[in-house]
Formats: structure tokens, sequence, C-alpha cells
């Protein structure tokens, strides 16, 4: 696995995301990221599309940022599909 710094105009928010962040769960995750920076990478697909990690690009984008840490997956279809519906709901 290799960590990459993408920037984030590069990424693409999952159409299908199961989990939809309300303002209260943005609040934290960029909280987190201010107290702590980026300690985990965020999960990309084909086309840049986020797999895992859509509330932390929506919280570093509206903390300004214009890069951040991701990992490629090489999952694709209803694989991938699969991962991310599963990140959800763990």
């Amino acid at each position: 696995m290799k960590i990459e710094n993408v920037e984030i105009s590069s990424l693409v928010f999952d159409p299908d995301n199961a989990r939809k962040h309300d303002e209260k769960n943005i609040k934290a995750i960029k909280g987190s990221l201010k107290n702590f920076e980026q300690q985990k990478p965020i999960v990309v697909g084909e086309g840049n599309t986020v797999l895992a990690g859509n509330g932390t690009l929506q919280s570093a984008i509206a903390l300004g940022w214009t890069h951040i840490d991701i990992v490629r997956s090489n999952l694709v279809g209803l694989k991938a599909k699969a991962f991310a519906t599963a990140d959800n709901r763990t």
C-alpha cells in the first residue's frame, strides 16, 4: 500500500456514499483534523472516487486544505461498492 499526497480538487465524492455526514459529525471530524492532522489516508478507487473517507474529505475542504493523503484501492465494480458500504457501517 502506497500513500500519495494529492490535490483535493482531483478527488470525487462517492455519489452512492451510504453515510451522509451531518454538521455535528463534520464539526467533529474537523476538530480531529485540527488537533491531530490526518492520521490515516482516505481510500480512492476508479476515477479518483473516494470509497472511504468522504467525511474526512468534506472536512478537509471546509478547513481550506488543498492536498490530502490517499491510498488507491484495486477494487472495482461491486467489490468497490461493497467495501465502501462496509467501511461506512463499521
